[in-house]
């Protein structure tokens, strides 16, 4: 989220952007949320504040197109790959997918792909037209990134000091909230059928190579 922002003004900025493009005579929305459990989503907004934000988003969108004043695709990424990038962001992340998901794989996603996905929803509407498709690229423990890691950079994935992590979850409860559901819960993406739709969606490691910092160092 911008510098600057919160999720009261995120949901208000998206109820107006909505509402704009219907009286403009947009054809075509698409809205990036977020994923909430694969086809579950649409009903479970979870009690996490940035996810729920965007679940009110979502459903406010559904609510004024009902008479079909405007098509829609809502797309719902996952974690982003991008958020362990070669910084202390980057080190909190990646001890925060230790220590709070113990073992269990977490989902993610290459934000470029979601671009590829914004695009084939806005080139091709009649393919995308009122369709929620939540988006990951790789379904991986921790333990499992980190031999990829490896593997393909040489070095381990940086990480800090689990009290560290601790600390800044406590004081961040959005993120301690969403380290938890991705614990108790969990992304539901369907990757094997997002790869039908775009073959080039990228991996872990495809993403080490093609996008990431740490393979331009």
């Amino acid at each position: 989220m911008a510098k600057g922002q919160n999720v009261n003004k995120e949901e208000i900025q998206g109820k107006a952007l909505i509402d704009e493009s219907i009286k403009q005579d947009v054809g075509h929305f698409v809205y990036s949320s977020v994923d909430r459990g694969g086809d579950a989503s649409t009903d479970n907004p979870t009690n996490i504040p940035h996810f729920l934000s965007k679940h009110h988003i979502e459903h406010h969108l559904f609510e004024q197109t009902k008479d079909g004043a405007m098509t829609w695709t809502v797309l719902r990424p996952v974690f982003f790959f991008e958020n362990l990038v070669p910084s202390f962001i980057g080190k909190v992340s990646a001890t925060a997918w230790d220590a709070y998901l113990q073992g269990k794989p977490l989902q993610c996603i290459a934000v470029s792909d979601i671009g590829v996905f914004a695009a084939k929803a806005l080139l091709e509407p009649q393919s995308y037209k009122n369709r929620c498709l939540s988006l990951a690229g790789d379904d991986l423990t921790f333990e499992q990134m980190q031999k990829k890691f490896k593997a393909k950079t040489g070095e381990a994935m940086p990480t800090t000091f689990r009290v560290v992590c601790y600390l800044l979850m406590w004081m961040v409860t959005d993120l301690r909230l969403m380290f938890n559901w991705f614990y108790d819960h969990g992304y539901g993406a369907d990757i094997q059928g997002l790869r039908k739709m775009h073959p080039g969606l990228k991996n872990f490691e495809a993403w080490l190579e093609e996008d990431s910092e740490w393979m331009k160092r």
